[in-house]
């Protein structure tokens, strides 16, 4: 039997009865060029179909995000306005918190009601004494008499 070196690329020859590999069949399909083409082309066409929606996607979302970042900046524009007119406020002194001011006006309040209560009851204790005061004279002199 003959063993050549290089099996693939050597003829063999083979004694009877020993094994011999079949012929393989080719299953390689048979294509037609141009239907391949065709095929290539139609997918080829769906990849552009697909990469244009990714744009378009892509291009509105910038668009949204550059409307919202443009709204955003606005805001803040708007707060630092408004920071900007408060501390010109300050600068000139009319600037008023309106939690201190409503703390400041309910203390006057209150303290003017203290003030009422104070003199009324001061004034009712003058009235009391002026009509006591002939009743205390005239006990005094009679405890000085005694």
């Amino acid at each position: 039997m003959e063993t050549p070196s290089n099996p693939k690329t050597e003829d063999y020859t083979y004694k009877q009865g020993q094994y011999s590999p079949r012929k393989r069949k080719d299953t390689t399909p048979k294509v037609n060029p141009q239907l391949a083409v065709e095929l290539v082309f139609q997918e080829l066409k769906r990849v552009e179909a697909y990469t244009k929606r990714i744009e378009d996607a892509t291009t509105k979302k910038v668009e949204i995000d550059r409307g919202s970042l443009e709204s955003a900046e606005n805001r803040l524009k708007n707060v630092l306005a408004d920071f900007e007119r408060q501390g010109n406020r300050m600068k000139n002194g009319s600037y008023v918190d309106k939690n201190v001011s409503m703390y400041s006006i309910l203390c006057a309040v209150f303290s003017l009601l203290f003030a009422c209560l104070m003199c009324y009851l001061w004034v009712d204790a003058a009235k009391d004494r002026d009509n006591y005061k002939r009743y205390y004279e005239y006990f005094q002199q009679e405890q000085n008499a005694k």
